[in-house]
């Protein structure tokens, strides 16, 4: 029961990073440009890459976790 919890849980998660990432949360971030005072960028790279390079951390970590508790389990069973 405990391994379909955290299968579930690392699915959405998953799933959100999907949909945030190169979805519709790009809209969160997608700077106004008539804006005078717009930053641009963040640690010296455009905002929009460091958003969707967050995303995908958030995928490979979910990955590594799936990889290392959820599937070794299965494979033990």
């Amino acid at each position: 029961m405990e391994i379909l919890t955290n299968t579930r849980l690392l699915t959405a998660l998953f799933l959100l990073a999907v949909f945030m990432g190169a979805g519709p949360g790009l809209h969160l971030i997608n700077p106004d440009l008539t804006d005078p005072h717009v930053q641009l960028t963040t640690f010296g790279l455009p905002i929009i890459y460091v958003w969707g390079l967050f995303w995908y951390v958030i995928q490979f970590a979910v990955i590594v976790i799936a990889y290392r508790f959820v599937w070794s389990q299965r494979d033990d069973d």
